[in-house]
């Protein structure tokens, strides 16, 4: 998050502050008499309560704990916590690490997967002494679990406008097929946290989700559930994701409501955002 955007001190109504965060509905409304920040404690009782057991690929129950001092071995890093006893390191009053708890929520099986896949490629970083060289999977795993979104539509077509980059045709001529037959369900704890301050640049690393017409009737954590194991399905088995340039790039102020201002065709002509860029490597299921 750039230092220079200032955040919001907590409010229980934060979701109202912008159309992305509508996935997060269900979950803002556990949250919602609380006049100043959840503590842990408050954010683990909602997660001990939750009908689904959210853990870690091993079966652990997921925990938040204070977040500790710099690791000095490989057991005690972020991922190996959790990875090792579902232990989730968490900042209080942080909306950074607050999102991230959320998102645990919504895709619990992805999110164990991706914890999982770092486990013995940062071991064997940490054993070649190559810390600083992560694995193209690595990155791009990184990439979307900080930044990433799910693009979702039961039309093929408007996928190929994303890959190709034809913004105006996706966002203008096809602006009734937003809700309808495509939208973007933010996947990354940092997206979340930079919705809070929305700015003309925000971009995010997108896989693309086909699913059938009925998705789009069914409620959010119907939803996740859904996503959840696609993407879960995708990560897993689909040789395509291994490198950052899988991910297609996605202008998120480009969504109809996401920016009072592209109600004006002319908000698309804006060419650093809206970029003719390259054809990524993403493909759909």
């Amino acid at each position: 998050m750039d230092p220079r955007i200032k955040l919001p001190d907590w409010t229980p109504h934060f979701a109202e502050r912008h159309a992305l965060f509508s996935p997060l509905q269900p979950l803002v409304q556990k949250f919602a008499a609380f006049e100043q920040w959840p503590q842990l404690e408050d954010m683990q009782r909602v997660l001990d309560a939750w009908p689904r057991p959210v853990v870690n690929l091993n079966g652990d129950a997921i925990r938040l704990v204070e977040q500790a001092a710099k690791p000095s071995c490989f057991e005690e890093m972020y991922v190996s916590r959790i990875f090792h006893s579902g232990e989730l390191q968490t900042r209080r009053n942080n909306w950074h690490d607050y999102f991230q708890y959320l998102t645990w929520f919504m895709f619990p099986h992805s999110k164990a997967l991706i914890n999982s896949l770092h486990i013995p490629r940062a071991q064997a970083r940490l054993q070649n002494q190559e810390l600083g060289r992560r694995t193209p999977l690595e990155n791009m795993l990184s990439l979307f679990d900080e930044g990433g979104a799910l693009l979702v539509s039961s039309d093929e077509s408007l996928f190929e406008l994303v890959r190709d980059f034809k913004w105006r045709e996706l966002f203008v001529e096809h602006r009734k097929s937003f809700g309808r037959q495509f939208e973007c369900v933010v996947f990354g704890h940092a997206v979340y946290e930079k919705g809070l301050s929305p700015y003309v640049g925000m971009t995010a690393n997108c896989i693309l989700i086909h699913v059938d017409a009925t998705y789009f009737q069914l409620s959010w954590p119907q939803k996740w559930q859904q996503l959840d194991r696609l993407l879960y399905e995708r990560l897993q088995h689909d040789p395509a994701f291994r490198q950052p340039k899988a991910l297609s790039p996605f202008p998120l102020l480009g969504v109809p409501g996401w920016d009072a201002a592209n109600e004006d065709e002319a908000y698309y002509l804006n060419q650093n955002y809206f970029r003719p860029g390259r054809r990524g490597a993403e493909v759909s299921v």
